[in-house]
């Protein structure tokens, strides 16, 4: 069924207070331009004016009627995945296994820090870090320290 066919949807709705906020002062400087310097003139403003109470009134149109007021049903359940290889032990917390056609690595157990210590971001093998440089000082109002 095309979205064109079923219920017809109305094709303006309710105008927004808010609107008025837009159109109102438009409509007062229509007046005072249309007495004061050209009648055109202040047509064209409330015209304008009018446009935008048209626009506001089609973008608060009603949606489509629901053909049917339906309950939404629930996702049907998925069965429960099944892992290959033996049952994790107790008190042990299953692992993720790796992707198909990759191997998974053990990684080697990471020294701790001693207690009392936070513990150090790794450097790259070879390089030393560097000491900051100290911050360059400036003189209020741009004047050289003395």
């Amino acid at each position: 069924m095309s979205p064109r066919e079923g219920s017809a949807r109305p094709k303006f709705g309710r105008i927004d207070p808010y609107c008025l906020m837009a159109v109102l002062p438009v409509l007062l400087v229509a007046g005072i331009i249309g007495s004061l310097v050209n009648v055109a003139l202040g047509l064209g403003c409330a015209v304008f004016a009018g446009l935008i109470v048209l626009f506001d009134s089609w973008a608060n149109r009603p949606s489509r009627a629901p053909e049917e007021s339906r309950e939404p049903r629930p996702a049907p359940a998925r069965p429960p995945v099944r892992r290959s290889g033996p049952p994790p032990a107790r008190g042990q917390a299953p692992r993720a296994q790796a992707p198909r056609g990759q191997a998974s690595r053990a990684q080697a157990p990471r020294a701790q820090a001693p207690r009392g210590q936070a513990p150090r971001a790794q450097q790259p093998r070879g390089q030393v870090p560097r000491a900051q440089a100290p911050r360059a000082r400036q003189a209020p109002g741009g004047a050289p320290y003395h």
